[in-house]
């Protein structure tokens, strides 16, 4: 079960297509952000839970010594992400941290608004864990309900061009869709806690909680 106790996730081919079409536009002030704040410039980064891929392309895209790869469990998110032109440091592979058949091989990785969907966040965290090289970090990004209006509208793009999302339900959206800072020690800290991640560190970083982990 997720950590929000929520149903399980299901992205088919149309809602893949949708999210693509609309959600990952309305993001896309928030994916130049993080892919700004990505600390490495080169060596291997690891994206768990791309969708589409807007964001795993703008990082290869920006950080053009570094070899990106995107992950994700849904074949129709994959399927989205690979229609665009390709580049030659980024890729894209279907599955879970826990199902890669990877060791000591990434130098960074993180994960942006997917950490909530998780249905074995403990068994994937001890995937991504035994895919980094020592001294990796892991970078989880989820909404922040607690979030300023400033800091939400930094982080938002209108709909469809011209649509502004009010604070008041980005931050209703986020009670279901992120973490709040007590559910981030009373609930992400103690699964984080049982892999072999231990402290989990917690920044706030605009819109969203950055929750820090090192192998």
């Amino acid at each position: 079960m997720n950590l929000k106790g929520g149903r399980p996730e299901k992205f088919g081919t149309i809602a893949a297509f949708f999210y693509r079409l609309w959600a990952e536009p309305a993001l896309s002030a928030l994916h130049a952000r993080i892919a700004a704040e990505v600390p490495v410039d080169e060596g291997r980064l690891l994206d768990v839970g791309c969708g589409p891929g807007r964001l795993t392309r703008a990082i290869a895209e920006r950080h053009p010594r570094l070899l990106v790869t995107g992950l994700d469990l849904s074949a129709d998110m994959i399927r989205q992400a690979r229609r665009a032109p390709r580049l030659p440091n980024l890729l894209f592979r279907r599955g879970s941290p826990a199902s890669l058949a990877i060791e000591n091989e990434f130098d960074f990785a993180l994960s942006v608004l997917s950490f909530h969907h998780w249905e074995e966040p403990e068994s994937d965290l001890a995937g991504v864990h035994r895919a980094l090289k020592a001294g990796g970090r892991f970078w989880i990004y989820e909404q922040n309900p607690e979030a300023s209006d400033a800091e939400i509208r930094a982080d938002s793009v209108p709909l469809f061009g011209f649509l502004p999302v009010p604070p008041a339900l980005h931050r209703r959206l986020a009670r279901g869709h992120g973490f709040s800072r007590r559910e981030v020690e009373m609930t992400v800290a103690p699964v984080a806690a049982k892999t072999p991640f231990g402290a989990l560190h917690v920044e706030r970083s605009g819109s969203t909680f950055r929750l820090e982990l090192r192998k």
